[in-house]
């Protein structure tokens, strides 16, 4: 079920102020920033909350006192004044959205300590890291200014539209952002930009990257998923590798793991633009063929670059396999077979999908072993998925693009 943004959770140290002991040291422009930021929260029916394990004081007057005078009042939680549990407890977190009746991904919390990032991830709820003041952790999305939080939140955060393509079928799950052509007018330049991006390092990784994991964020996936892992390019050993470091964060945000090279490219498949445009004709053996797991993938939350001693894809897990653009759905069909084979379950998603065709389902796949190259004849059986059929949200695209074009000259609205 999707959210929308209700809260915003402010840590002090680091964010509001900095200082040691309590002791509040404020640098004078950026409490300007954060009132405007605060300002630019509650016109928009969005509610700011503070949460600390202590008071602070600024001079001789409690910090909440002096910046009240400033932003005026909403609520404080402190931990050493009453019953609120202490951070990094996921008590503490848990008592702050019950006392405002926000879900956790109706949040979003703003922070700079290790504490703030246990926090964040005891709670669930994603960790925006304020570096303003300086950089403690290497955790959460980085953002340098108040300014670049409220562009976040109205870019990413305010949304109304949220997966456009759905397909939630017998044996196969899965969702796109929008549709793809560079012929359509009214997809072009979001197309363009998101072909840009993937294909050749141009275009506007960080807005795709922001939107993508938003709408993970919004929607929920993120709850329903253990691990996370890209499908390769069409060469041989080429990964997604545009996705790798907002996903390593974001998954980290969550306590999942980010497996970058557990679908392995052994062989270089044929490209599907070219073989379109040559006459040639693939199908899903072009991806079958060429593919299969890592047993052993690396370990992002080990110590070290190591692999995992266990296979991590096994019964009982969900694995969200992420492509950039599909067409027929060759490339992730080929993905979920193969984890499937190991007992895992499989949540398929792209970034945009190509209008007006139709999703290829592999079904009732044989029994193989998806660690070791194969060379499979034929597929057997396969159904068929009416594009148009599975539209979920018609205005998710003229969304895309509208807050693509505001992304690189956004400023603060009049009178904020």
């Amino acid at each position: 079920m999707y959210k929308n943004l209700k809260g915003v959770i402010f840590s002090i140290d680091g964010v509001i102020a900095t200082g040691v002991e309590s002791n509040a040291v404020i640098n004078n422009s950026l409490i300007f920033e954060l009132g405007r930021l605060i300002n630019y929260l509650l016109t928009n029916g969005l509610q700011p909350v503070v949460m600390a394990n202590r008071d602070w004081t600024i001079g001789n007057q409690r910090l909440e006192d002096f910046v009240s005078n400033l932003w005026g009042n909403f609520p404080w939680y402190i931990a050493n004044r009453g019953d609120m549990p202490y951070k990094p407890s996921r008590e503490a977190i848990n008592y702050v959205l019950e006392k405002m009746g926000w879900d956790d991904n109706e949040t979003i919390y703003l922070g700079n300590s290790i504490d703030d990032m246990r926090t964040a991830v005891n709670g669930g709820i994603l960790l925006l890291n304020t570096t303003w003041y300086c950089k403690n952790i290497s955790y959460g999305f980085e953002f340098d200014s108040p300014h670049d939080v409220a562009r976040f939140i109205d870019i990413f955060c305010l949304r109304k539209h949220f997966w456009h393509y759905s397909i939630n079928q017998k044996g196969l799950e899965y969702y796109s952002l929008g549709p793809y052509s560079t012929y359509k007018p009214e997809f072009a330049i979001y197309s363009e930009d998101a072909k840009n991006t993937v294909k050749f390092g141009a275009g506007h990784p960080d807005f795709w990257t922001k939107y993508l994991l938003s709408t993970i964020y919004f929607s929920g996936l993120h709850k329903r998923i253990d691990l996370v892992a890209p499908y390769p390019g069409h060469k041989q050993g080429s990964t997604f590798n545009v996705i790798e470091e907002p996903m390593v964060i974001f998954t980290k945000c969550f306590n999942k793991a980010y497996l970058r090279d557990l679908v392995i490219r052994h062989t270089q498949s044929t490209k599907s633009a070219f073989a379109r445009s040559s006459g040639q004709q693939v199908d899903h053996l072009n991806q079958l063929n060429t593919i299969r797991l890592n047993q052993y993938p690396f370990n992002p939350r080990g110590a070290g670059d190591k692999p995992y001693k266990n296979c991590p894809v096994k019964k009982g897990k969900t694995v969200l396999i992420v492509d950039d653009i599909c067409t027929k759905g060759y490339s992730l069909e080929a993905a979920r077979i193969y984890i499937e084979q190991t007992g895992a379950k499989v949540i398929s998603l792209s970034w945009l999908k190509t209008i007006n065709t139709d999703y290829a389902q592999i079904q009732d796949f044989s029994k193989f072993n998806p660690f070791q190259v194969n060379r499979f004849l034929a597929v057997d059986s396969v159904t068929r998925h009416p594009y148009k059929k599975y539209v979920l949200d018609p205005f998710a695209p003229e969304e895309i693009d509208s807050r693509l074009s505001e992304y690189d000259n956004w400023q603060w609205p009049t009178g904020i």
